[in-house]
Formats: structure tokens, C-alpha cells, sequence
């Protein structure tokens, strides 16, 4: 009895000191724990060598969002006109996608800042873009009013918008699903009219245009080294080198389909002066005519007809009319 009982006071005792020495561990866990939080604590010095390595920390540059497109860069004059030939080569070769990106990143001086507009619109109007196409030809417009190809590309952007206009909406191949109410032949017809104001415009300024200006302005001590793109390389990119021609072309369309013939011809000899290749224009109008009983205007359209694209008939006419009577003349007997 007193045996068991002295082994049960040692039992408590051992079971007593083990959680005294866990509350001891625990306190001193929550003591080290709390002094390492503590901020009042004096800090250590940083190892030796620490100093000379360590580098001031600096804010998060916060970028600038641009929704639209992003802001143009000042380039260097060689480097601006590097990326401006490399945009018209890639206009010219029909990259429009290429083209349009070297267009946002070069930066024209305010003098010449409308021909990027219009660089623009005509890559994004024949890539199908009318409405791009229409917000730039608006910038450039509202830079310079009275630009020629302005106005030529903001026509052949009315002809696009026209033809645009006569797609009836929705699916084609199920007829019984189109809108009955769509009439498209009164804004076909707004469109040309639009056009035949703006391809007017572009011939009354045709003379305007400086073929020689800069797109960029460079130093003149680099000039010699340099070699900056002029308008005449920024119209032949844009196959608008004879865009007077081609609004003359172009109209001659307009008023044939209109029936405003004696017009029309008028702009398809201007057109054919200008080098356009009229290709069968004056066989239109002369089988048109023919059909009204104009037998004399059938006539002189054919002669107009043989000197613009047979232009090899009438010399060898002539050379055989000559031969031959150069023939009867030495057969003759005196």
C-alpha cells in the first residue's frame, strides 16, 4: 500500500515537471516570436560588404494606357526617313498591315503632317477599311483643306462607300430573309454624287501640289547624306502619281451611267491626254451612239478610238497610200 502509493506521488511529479518545461518552451517561443516583431528592437548592423552591393529602391513606373494608338516617338532624321522609305516600299509591294505600322511610328513636321493622314487612309482603303479610312481622310482634310489627293481618295472612298451601299444586308443566299424595305439605289446615288464633287476638287487642285516638298525636314548638313522621301515617292507608292488622269477616268464612269454622255467623253479625252489607257471607253460611247442614230458622232469617236489605242493604224495608212501611189506614178507609160 505505501509502495504504490510512492510510485504514484513520482508519477505525478515526472507528468508535473514535463509541463512546466512545455510552458517554459512555449513562453520562450512566444517571447522570441514577439521580440523579432517587435519594431522597438534595436536592429543589427548588415554583414560587411553589404553596403557597397545594396541599391536604392525605386517606384513602379506606372505606364501610360493608350487606348487609340500609342504616342509617336521624335526619331532621328536618318532614322525617321528609314522608316518612312520602308512604309512606302511596303505600300507599294500592297503590305498594308506593314504599312500602316511604319505610318504610326514616324512623326511629320506640321507642314507636311497631312500626307501621313492621307498615307493612311489610302493603306487602310485598300485593305477594306472604309470606316479608318474616312477618319483619316477627315484629319487630313481638316489639316489641308484644299489637298488634290486628299480630295482624290476621299472620292474614291465615296465610290467604295456607293458600292458598299448597294450590298443588300444579311445573308444573300436565303432571299425570303431580306429586308423588302432597303433601298439602296438612293445612296448609291448620294455616294457618286458625293464622288463627282470630290474628283471634281481633285482636278481644280491638281496644279497645288508640289511634287518636290520634303516629308520631313532634315538639317542641311546632313541633307547630302540623307535622302528623304518627296511627295512624287509618297504618290507613286500610292499609285496616285497621275491621279488627276484617274479622276478624269473615273468621272467619265460617273456621267456615263448617268447618260450625260457629251461629259462624259469631255473627261475621257482628258483622262487619254493625261497617258490613262481609256482601254474600251470610246467603244462605249460610240455603240451608245449608235444606238441613239448619232451615226457622225459613231464616226469621230472611231478616229479618237484608233489614235488613243491603235495609234500604229494610221501611219502604216498612210505608208501604204504612199507606196501605192509612188507605184502607179513609176508604171506609168509617158
Amino acid at each position: 500500500m505505501i509502495v504504490t502509493r510512492h510510485v504514484r506521488l513520482e508519477m505525478e511529479l515526472v507528468h508535473w515537471l514535463i509541463l512546466v518545461i512545455a510552458a517554459i518552451a512555449l513562453m520562450l517561443a512566444i517571447a522570441t516570436a514577439t521580440g523579432a516583431a517587435n519594431p522597438l528592437k534595436e536592429p543589427r548592423l548588415l554583414p560587411a560588404g553589404s553596403i557597397a552591393a545594396a541599391k536604392p529602391m525605386t517606384r513602379e513606373l506606372v505606364r501610360p494606357f493608350f487606348p487609340e494608338s500609342p504616342p509617336l516617338r521624335i526619331l532621328p532624321p536618318a532614322e525617321a526617313a528609314a522608316r518612312l522609305w520602308m512604309a512606302l516600299e511596303s505600300q507599294r509591294a500592297g503590305c498594308f498591315g506593314d504599312a500602316i505600322s511604319g505610318w504610326e511610328q514616324v512623326d511629320l513636321p506640321d507642314e507636311t503632317v497631312h500626307w501621313r493622314e492621307i498615307g493612311m487612309a489610302a493603306a487602310f482603303l485598300q485593305a477594306g477599311d472604309l470606316q479608318k479610312a474616312a477618319m483619316h481622310l477627315n484629319t487630313a482634310r481638316r489639316l489641308a483643306p484644299e489637298n488634290a489627293v486628299g480630295a482624290y481618295f476621299t472620292g474614291v472612298l465615296r465610290l467604295e462607300q456607293a458600292a458598299a451601299s448597294g450590298r443588300i444586308p444579311g445573308d444573300t443566299r436565303r432571299p425570303t430573309d431580306m429586308l423588302v424595305s432597303y433601298t439602296p439605289a438612293e445612296d448609291q446615288l448620294e455616294w457618286r454624287m458625293l464622288a463627282i464633287v470630290e474628283l471634281q476638287n481633285a482636278i481644280a487642285w491638281g496644279g497645288n501640289v508640289r511634287l518636290d516638298e520634303r516629308l520631313l525636314t532634315i538639317d542641311e548638313q546632313i541633307e547630302e547624306t540623307v535622302v528623304v522621301p518627296r511627295v512624287s515617292d509618297l504618290l507613286a507608292a500610292l499609285r496616285a502619281d497621275n491621279f488627276v488622269g484617274k479622276a478624269h477616268h473615273l468621272l467619265f464612269g460617273l456621267y456615263f451611267d448617268g447618260g450625260n454622255l457629251s461629259v462624259a467623253e469631255f473627261h475621257l479625252d482628258s483622262a487619254a491626254a493625261t497617258g490613262v489607257a481609256v482601254l474600251y471607253g470610246y467603244r462605249d460611247l460610240a455603240a451608245t451612239y449608235l444606238d441613239e442614230g448619232r451615226t457622225s458622232d459613231v464616226l469621230r469617236l472611231a478616229s479618237k478610238d484608233l489614235d488613243v489605242n491603235q495609234p500604229w493604224i494610221r501611219p502604216l495608212c498612210r505608208r501604204l497610200a504612199e507606196s501605192a501611189r509612188a507605184g502607179a506614178v513609176s508604171g506609168w507609160v509617158w
